[in-house]
């Protein structure tokens, strides 16, 4: 019975070390294809030979086609999904083997053209990545950051600052306030209130609307809420604060970059809020309109239109209106989908070759460094 039982315990330790091994190897074998996927996307190039363009980047955090979908199926055709010169989809994926990207890794790709892990803000092996708007401001061009949350948030951190951990807040805001970046307009009053007097040694700290147009100098504008529709002084739309943004930065001789991100759309899948999550689609909409409509009045500028990843694996099947449901939610994070990619203007490139989020910011950076 003995040297049975140890006959037993001998084969079971076989066993586990054979699927140990098994499964080390599995991972293994994930990782490197995952590097040779991320190393094949990094090593594509943007060669464009047009003429220097004014570039605006337009995000919306966490929308996925489902949600495009579902947006139309509640409040008719959207402008930006029906009106865009060219549309398609492009990959999201992290250097995270595993998981799906963040907004951190994805904000990064996005204004740097390169991959980090999860977390990170424009940064990757203890290093900085340079971002576009770093490039802007190096030739010279205005440029500006928005957001619909505070602009110490993942997406609209990776354009304007860099740090090891999308948490760590306080660098964050330190390192925006060095940038020379122009403008900065979000939410989160509270936030930035008590810290007036630190941003007010770099900026003009503004928290009224109507106080943006008479300010002296760069503008850190921070407001109690971004609303929906409506507005106030303290709680201007999205819309209102692009064209305002555009009024500063379009003046500047030698062009300006601006990132706007939508950044509710995110929040309102992680709790599996449709209706939520639609209602900022469609004010992403609106404020999409507001800012193609001033791109074609000054020329020379072109608006991009995406989002970081997608959020809630959200499965839209044809519902009519009265039909859709939280219920079409099928997690609370974020997935592995492609997520759209539009473009407004004339641009002399194929567009067909933006098929990855870092070959977006090839292209802005392309763009706005172009000698034409």
């Amino acid at each position: 019975m003995e040297n049975t039982t140890k006959k037993w315990l001998k084969i079971t330790a076989i066993i586990l070390a054979v699927l140990i091994v098994a499964m080390a190897a599995t991972l293994g074998g994930m990782a490197a294809a995952h590097y040779v996927k991320v190393s094949d996307v990094e090593s594509l190039e943007v060669e464009y030979n047009g003429e220097k363009l004014n570039v605006i980047l337009m995000i919306g955090d966490g929308m996925g086609f489902s949600h495009v979908s579902a947006a139309t199926a509640k409040y008719g055709d959207l402008f930006f999904n029906t009106q865009a010169d060219y549309k398609s989809s492009v990959t999201t994926f992290s250097r995270d083997v595993f998981d799906p990207t963040d907004s951190a890794a994805a904000a990064t790709a996005l204004a740097t053209g390169h991959k980090t892990d999860n977390g990170k803000v424009a940064m990757y092996g203890g290093k900085d990545l340079a971002s576009t708007t770093e490039l802007a401001i190096s030739l010279g061009m205005a440029t500006g950051v928005i957001a619909t949350e505070g602009v110490d948030g993942a997406t609209p951190a990776g354009f304007s600052a860099h740090a090891p951990s999308r948490n760590d807040l306080d660098e964050i805001l330190a390192d925006q306030l060095k940038s020379g970046i122009d403008l900065f307009f979000g939410s989160n009053v509270e936030r930035y209130a008590p810290l007036k007097a630190q941003i007010e040694k770099s900026y003009t700290y503004v928290d009224a609307f109507s106080d943006i147009a008479s300010a002296d100098g760069k503008i850190f504008a921070s407001f109690e809420e971004i609303p929906l529709e409506g507005g106030g002084e303290a709680k201007p739309t999205l819309a209102s604060l692009a064209v305002a943004a555009l009024d500063i930065l379009s003046v500047d001789e030698d062009g300006f970059f601006l990132m706007i991100e939508e950044s509710h759309i995110d929040k309102c899948s992680h709790n599996n809020d449709l209706f939520g999550a639609i209602e900022h689609v469609k004010a992403y909409d609106n404020a999409i309109k507001a800012v193609v409509e001033y791109a074609e009045r000054i020329g020379n500028t072109i608006v991009i239109v995406t989002a970081d990843h997608e959020t809630g694996g959200l499965q839209y099947n044809g519902e009519t209106a009265d039909r859709l449901s939280d219920d079409m939610y099928t997690k609370g994070s974020h997935s592995k989908a492609d997520v759209p990619f539009y473009v407004f203007g004339d641009i002399d490139f194929d567009l067909s070759r933006i098929t990855d989020n870092t070959l977006i910011a090839k292209l802005c950076q392309a763009v706005i460094s172009a000698d034409k």
